[in-house]
């Protein structure tokens, strides 16, 4: 790790080309799961490229759906799906590679820290808190969105550095809006932008100019979004979600979850049953948390400041746009996608200088043995909807929408005692909820259709009677 050789930009494509390969191989075999049937398989707006284009007056996300037509229409089934969001993960490695290679020439350290970016990048491209992004199809909202937005980011850089005026004034806010496009929570590009500079040793007040674009366009983005039907529609709904309290204590107990996710990524769950908090007497322990860390970042600014910076960054992405539009899942570990690259660079940064030479290279070989190992584990778990269900309900095994989905997988495998059960499970634990009752009698039906259409037969001729 300490050789003053120079990494060769091909030699780093290649390598990240290699763990991207290693740890998601096997993410190529897996099926169309949940979210999946209602955004690709069942929806008519990405079937066709006329259909796409008749969609956009009416609905949101109009670059994700775009991917999504492109893989539908190349007719190369959910393995084509499953290669495009490899493809994009890899491009986002190389992202994080180049953005940390800029971030640490601005460090007075920078000379002992020139192997940090690979190091960075190679965890970034392993770590098994992807998966989601990832391995699950839909998680591409995370994945594209995110290859947009470093992409801006580095394009800002390049262009503080060269004063290239293309750069600033018209690649950067282009590359903005296509992250919008993807997912709107993309609007937190030009808060981002000033943590860079602050990161960086710069003054944010001399870097408004330079963003000037962009946050024109972010001004131009909020305004869009009000007065979209759509993303009106959905706002009202996520204000009238819970109160501003309410909101503080659940994303406070969804940031700590996620970070404890990142750190120890043991207990992967695509639907964690984390409770919806209405005060922050709630959630002491995840105010505690983050009170700490908020205490840490001040405190290692100025002496460890890509500390400092990672952890602003993950506060920036994970709380503040979810207080005023919260959303039903509390926490999903796709999020981590975008938050947490630079708490792999701040981890790569602190392995360094701590350790020397081999002791070094040994640590960051079982780092990254572990994480893959992990991702090949995890992305077993996606193979079909059944083992993915069947994963979660071991981990979130008191959430009734867990077993129903469960139950679920089990009727499309007709395997109607199994679905019975879950569902049966999930009204125990939520006697509203309305679609395991209705699944339920789905599966009675489907299990015995002679003995429903007598009942069909008996009803109809009460009815009639009346």
């Amino acid at each position: 790790m300490h050789s003053r050789r120079p990494e060769s930009q091909s030699g780093v494509i290649l390598w990240l080309a290699l763990a991207v390969c290693l740890a998601y191989a096997n993410a190529l075999n897996g099926s169309f799961q949940f979210d999946d049937y209602n955004v690709i398989v069942n929806y008519e707006h990405v079937h066709s490229w006329a259909s796409w284009f008749a969609g956009l007056s009416g609905g949101i996300r109009p670059l994700l759906k775009l991917s999504y037509t492109l893989n539908w229409t190349m007719d190369i089934g959910v393995a084509g799906f499953h290669f495009t969001n490899l493809l994009i993960h890899w491009v986002n490695a190389i992202l994080v590679y180049q953005l940390a290679k800029a971030f640490t020439r601005q460090q007075w350290l920078h000379d002992s820290l020139r192997h940090v970016p690979l190091l960075a990048a190679l965890l970034f491209a392993v770590h098994p808190i992807h998966t989601e992004a990832v391995s699950y199809i839909c998680g591409r909202s995370a994945s594209l969105m995110t290859l947009f937005y470093l992409a801006a980011l580095l394009s800002y850089v390049t262009g503080r550095t060269r004063d290239s005026k293309f750069l600033l004034n018209l690649a950067t806010p282009l590359l903005f809006v296509l992250a919008l496009g993807v997912k709107e929570t993309a609007i937190t590009f030009p808060l981002a932008l000033l943590l860079w500079e602050l990161g960086c040793g710069g003054r944010w007040q001399s870097a408004l100019k330079p963003q000037g674009p962009v946050w024109a366009v972010s001004l131009l983005a909020v305004l869009f979004f009000i007065l979209s039907n759509s993303y009106f529609a959905q706002m009202q709904r996520s204000f009238e979600f819970n109160s501003l309290y309410g909101n503080l204590a659940t994303q406070l107990s969804g940031f700590a979850y996620l970070l404890r996710q990142w750190l120890l990524p043991l207990w992967l769950n695509i639907d964690p049953d984390l409770p919806l908090l209405t005060g922050v007497a709630g959630a002491l322990l995840p105010l505690f948390i983050f009170v700490a860390l908020f205490v840490l970042m001040l405190t290692v600014w100025r002496s460890r400041p890509w500390l400092g910076f990672a952890l602003a960054w993950a506060m920036l992405q994970l709380i503040p746009l979810y207080l005023f539009l919260p959303r039903i899942d509390i926490a999903n570990e796709r999020e981590m996608y975008l938050a947490g690259w630079p708490l792999f660079l701040a981890l790569s940064i602190e392995l360094t200088l701590w350790l020397n030479g081999k002791v070094l290279r040994v640590a960051a070989a079982v780092l990254l043995l572990t994480f893959a190992t992990l991702t090949v584990l995890r992305n077993q778990v996606y193979a079909s909807e059944i083992s993915l269900w069947q994963d979660t309900v071991l981990k979130s095994p008191n959430k009734a929408r867990v077993h129903n989905n469960l139950g679920h997988a089990y009727l499309l495998a007709q395997r109607y005692d199994a679905a019975r059960s879950e569902f049966t499970a999930a009204l125990q634990l939520d006697p509203q909820l309305y679609q395991a009752r209705y699944n339920l009698l789905r599966a009675d039906e489907e299990s015995n259709p002679a003995a429903s259409a007598a009942a069909v037969t008996t009803n109809s001729a009460a009815a009639s009677a009346d």
